[in-house]
């Protein structure tokens, strides 16, 4: 079993896409992405402290036998369970009965529109339209 023990400069090795699925919407700065959960004190800079606590987090919250490593088993199961949370989270469907009716879908809608309308003016401008990554625009 291969297990990353903390402390190491191995442990080190945890890649910030990692760190970025353990984060919670809202966490850090409104509205911010991956980089923004991670500049805890919103200087715009990492340090290796803030680095640091996410990845303790990551490995508090992946080491399920509390023995101080992650091996590949809890880190796949880890990462499973956070997947079933963001499609729990991301489903309209909040009465579970099977159907996502008018309201559900309506609700949707507009907590979607309140995300990207960082500054809560009610009009979604250019500069707070969502980012795609790794899509290119025709044209552009």
């Amino acid at each position: 079993m291969k297990a990353i023990i903390l402390g190491s400069v191995a442990g080190l090795g945890l890649s910030l896409a990692a760190l970025g699925a353990m984060a919670q919407p809202g966490e850090g700065r409104p509205g911010g992405g991956g980089f923004d959960r991670l500049d805890t004190d919103g200087d715009g800079k990492i340090t290796v402290e803030e680095f640091s606590a996410r990845h303790q987090a990551l490995i508090e919250a992946a080491d399920t036998d509390g023995d101080g490593t992650v091996s590949k088993e809890e880190m796949k199961a880890y990462h499973e369970a956070r997947r079933k949370e963001w499609r729990e989270k991301r489903n309209p469907d909040k009465n579970k009965d099977g159907v996502v009716d008018r309201y559900e879908f309506m609700a949707a809608a507009e907590a979607r529109f309140e995300r990207m309308d960082k500054d809560g003016d009610g009009v979604i401008s250019e500069d707070e339209k969502p980012r795609r990554r790794g899509h290119h625009r025709r044209g552009n």
